[in-house]
């Protein structure tokens, strides 16, 4: 009887990366709870990323990003992991505080797929403008398709309205920064809008 592979494991993190006039990361500072073997990897690992620092009155200065990462564990052997740390993107922190609900309607009709949304990060953090850029949806008839994008919309509005989000910094003071964020709903599985926003006043 063959013995059960240890399975593969990921980590998602937003780091918080202080960036000089010359793209240089010259801080990371690491969410709370982050395991203590991570923290020296996923610090040398941002410490050797650059970026294009943004500019003001035609000069570089300075920034302070979040690089949303995921750290995988590959199997080696039974005994033994091997780390890899993937850059995901980066922008302003976010993080539901809770999860787009999954509409009690499309779960019935069996429903699923993508809706993306776009917004703004405010400087006092508040995520405004909110709307839908496009969606992907399992549906095809397409009177049915129109109305559960709106379902499937709403549903990501609402919880993208309560959000917490902490801004980029460039030159010493906050900035709004527009956002792209993907929110899929899979009857696999719950609704998720974790970690995957794109949209940087910090270029990479």
């Amino acid at each position: 009887m063959a013995c059960a592979q240890p399975a593969t494991r990921s980590f998602r993190y937003d780091l918080a990366l202080d960036v000089d006039a010359q793209g240089h990361v010259v801080r990371v500072t690491l969410p709370d709870g982050v395991p203590a073997p991570f923290v020296s990897s996923l610090k040398e690992a941002a410490n050797r990323w650059s970026f294009k620092a943004p500019i003001r009155d035609g000069v570089p200065v300075t920034a302070r990003t979040y690089a949303r990462v995921r750290l995988v564990l590959v199997p080696k052997d039974k005994d033994h992991y091997g780390m890899r740390i993937d850059f995901l993107s980066n922008g302003p922190s976010l993080a539901f505080t809770r999860n787009p609900g999954y509409p009690s309607e499309m779960m019935r009709d069996r429903t699923e797929g993508t809706v993306t949304m776009a917004a703004v990060v405010q400087p006092d953090g508040r995520v405004t403008d909110i709307r839908l850029l496009d969606a992907r949806l399992s549906q095809h008839n397409v009177t049915r398709t129109k109305h559960a994008t709106a379902v499937f919309a709403r549903a990501a509005e609402e919880a993208m309205q309560s959000m917490t989000a902490k801004p980029e910094w460039v030159d010493g003071k906050p900035v709004a920064t527009a956002i792209v964020l993907p929110v899929s709903f899979s009857l696999n599985g719950t609704s998720d809008g974790s970690a995957s926003a794109s949209g940087s006043v910090v270029g990479r």
